[in-house]
């Protein structure tokens, strides 16, 4: 894929997922990504899997190359005055500063907007935090379990009533909010070509998962209650049938998203082998299938229950129904769709290793990983050489601890 930012450079003062994988999205779309890691421990996403929080992939660290590809890693403690230093020479060249850490812990660093700004007027402040940036609990630490999922309302939404509460995956929330922030800064970016200035980015956790579940939020406080109860009577028995999930003969799901039911009803009754339906007057219109839908319902229940999924398949593709497989991730990784598109890349080191792309293409071209994750540290001598220090400075600095 081309480079959309080509010549940007971005200095990243963050860890975990949310932020960091907003600038592993502007590395994917080009930018120079400088990764500010504490000397001694580094993100601690990097220890996340020994952990045992997630899946051990053995030499492969899936979630720190997932957020980090195709940055550079310089180990700098910015307590020391001569860390600080040095970070204010990259600020000072810097088109972006991308940071996770909340407003105490900049105002500690002396890394705030107003701080920064006065240095580079030309620069593109980028933070992420969990709650947002008003309020009694803006200083609070916020991760996407807690502010994403559990406190918008989108994990209260997806549990059915007395039954245990559904948990995200890992880095849910945070991906989702990451995206929003690099676009906020490609388009604080375009501001930026026409004025000259540069600006204040800012994007929650919490901010993002009211977005995602913008529908339902509105419609209860209109209604004063869940807009939709997950066992009311009508999921069960819709008044449009070709919406739904059916399971196959070999306990398979499959999703069927049909809502202009009069146009697909033709070819879905060919699909089934069930064309009598077609102009039957108790289902050959929408009034009619809503009248009818409990016996419609259990009948289609039926047909689907008595082919397996690969049957399934050809039927509903050959008759151009709208529709999916519900799928694990394995399938998903091998999907033909997410080949030929390019949605899984491969790493350019490690050849067990893969990272999912970021959604957007340029121009018909697909990413291909010129670096992936950096180790801790991996760059630092090569980012100071690049900003006039010396081999003997480096040394000097190595053994003061500043950096590694």
């Amino acid at each position: 894929m081309e480079p959309l930012l080509e010549d940007i450079k971005v200095v990243e003062l963050a860890e975990w997922g949310f932020v960091p994988s907003a600038g592993a999205v502007l590395a994917d779309w080009g930018a120079d990504v400088i990764k500010i890691e504490h000397p001694q421990r580094g993100d601690p996403m990097r220890g996340l899997m020994a952990g045992g929080l997630i899946a051990s992939t053995g030499d492969y660290n899936y979630m720190i190359e997932q957020m980090n590809r195709g940055k550079r890693s310089i180990g700098l403690d910015l307590n020391k005055p001569e860390g600080r230093e040095i970070f204010l020479k990259f600020i000072a060249k810097a088109d972006v500063f991308v940071t996770s850490f909340l407003e105490p812990a900049r105002e500690r660093l002396k890394v705030t907007y107003d701080e920064l700004s006065a240095l580079n007027p030309r620069l593109i402040y980028a933070r992420g935090h969990g709650q947002g940036q008003r309020g009694p609990d803006s200083a609070n630490a916020g991760f996407d379990a807690v502010s994403y999922w559990a406190r918008s309302g989108i994990a209260h939404m997806l549990t059915a009533p007395g039954t245990p509460l559904v948990m995200q995956r890992a880095a849910f929330g945070d991906v989702m909010s990451g995206m929003a922030l690099a676009g906020g800064i490609a388009a604080a970016l375009f501001r930026r070509s026409a004025t000259g200035k540069g600006g204040l980015i800012d994007v929650s956790l919490l901010g993002t998962a009211l977005w995602n579940l913008g529908p339902d939020i509105i419609a209860s406080h209109l209604l004063g209650k869940d807009p939709r109860d997950a066992h009311d009577v009508s999921t069960k028995f819709p008044p449009n049938p070709l919406v739904g999930v059916q399971v196959t003969k070999d306990k398979r799901y499959i999703t069927l998203t049909m809502m202009e039911a009069d146009r697909y009803w033709a070819g879905f009754c060919r699909a089934l082998d069930r064309e009598d339906l077609i102009e039957d007057p108790r289902y050959s219109s929408f009034d009619a299938r809503a009248e009818n839908r409990k016996e419609l319902a259990d009948l289609i229940r039926e047909e689907f229950a008595s082919r397996p999924m690969a049957e399934w398949a050809e039927r509903l593709a050959a008759n151009e129904c709208v529709w999916a497989a519900v799928q694990a991730p394995q399938e998903a990784g091998n999907d033909p769709q997410v080949v030929a598109n390019g949605y899984l890349v491969k790493h350019p080191t490690n050849e067990r290793g893969r990272v999912v792309a970021s959604p957007v293409q340029y121009n018909n071209g697909m990413l291909e990983l010129k670096r992936g994750a950096p180790e801790l540290g991996q760059h630092t001598e090569e980012i100071l050489q690049e900003f006039d220090v010396d081999w003997d400075e480096i040394t000097r600095l190595k053994e003061a601890g500043v950096v590694t």
